[in-house]
């Protein structure tokens, strides 16, 4: 026999919460399937979540067609944020900012990711310091997380890492051999650049965490997710760097 369901098609940008940066997050997602559930309905799409570029908009333009863009990084259920003091911890500045943008009509993109990446990168320097060079059972998850996801993870870091040296310029316009990929200049960039590599698996790593907890919460409440893929990523993308 034949089930219908009904439900929404969303971009997760479009439902922020009270408690949202800004945008709607991934720590969003429980909110709209309680009200889904409260109204009958029992499916929810999501448009892409694959990482946009920095001036970008349209999650059908992405970095990485596996890589779930940070901004939709629930920054206050993140442990290592909560480790530092949450919200309380950010500076004068930064709590003007995240108010203006939890009141503002529409996503202020360049700023929403200002805030959260400088909050994620605090987050990170907590858990380098206090899990990773400790060797805990967090810092234990994230190691298999990286080898689980080397197929893709590990070129995407770096990538990421390179993209941020070159102060964003696409791929095409980095040095010969970074460009070409010599597999030595890859090993020697892989060390040189370490800790930032291994900021943007933390990212991915934080993100998985989010959204495995999120389609477990969203299926207690009888909704399924159903997702949605880039059908094309940028040009100046890990992807197409990686596969030329």
């Amino acid at each position: 026999m034949t089930v219908r369901r009904s439900g929404l098609l969303l971009p997760l940008f479009s439902c922020p919460t009270t408690t949202s940066w800004g945008i709607g997050d991934i720590g969003s997602v429980r909110a709209v399937t309680r009200w889904l559930a409260g109204a009958g309905q029992r499916a929810l799409q999501l448009l892409p979540l694959s990482e946009m570029a920095a001036d970008e908009q349209s999650p059908y333009s992405a970095l990485s067609a596996m890589a779930i863009d940070p901004i939709y990084i629930d920054v206050s259920a993140v442990p290592d944020f909560g480790a530092i003091g949450g919200e309380g911890a950010l500076d004068p500045t930064d709590r003007e900012a995240l108010a203006h943008l939890r009141a503002a009509p529409r996503v202020e993109y360049p700023l929403v990711r200002r805030l959260k990446r400088r909050a994620l990168a605090a987050a990170f320097d907590r858990f380098v310091a206090a899990e990773w060079r400790r060797g805990t059972p967090r810092a234990a998850e994230l190691a298999a997380f990286v080898v689980a996801e080397g197929g893709w993870l590990a070129d995407y870091a770096l990538f990421r890492a390179l993209h941020a040296e070159h102060h964003e310029a696409p791929w095409t316009s980095w040095p010969d051999l970074q460009r070409r990929r010599d597999p030595a200049t890859l090993e020697q960039e892989r060390g040189r650049l370490h800790d930032r590599v291994l900021f943007h698996q933390y990212l991915q790593w934080t993100a998985d965490g989010q959204w495995r907890a999120a389609r477990t919460a969203a299926h207690g409440d009888g909704v399924s997710l159903l997702g949605d893929l880039p059908f094309m990523v940028d040009t100046d993308s890990a992807d197409v760097w990686v596969r030329q």
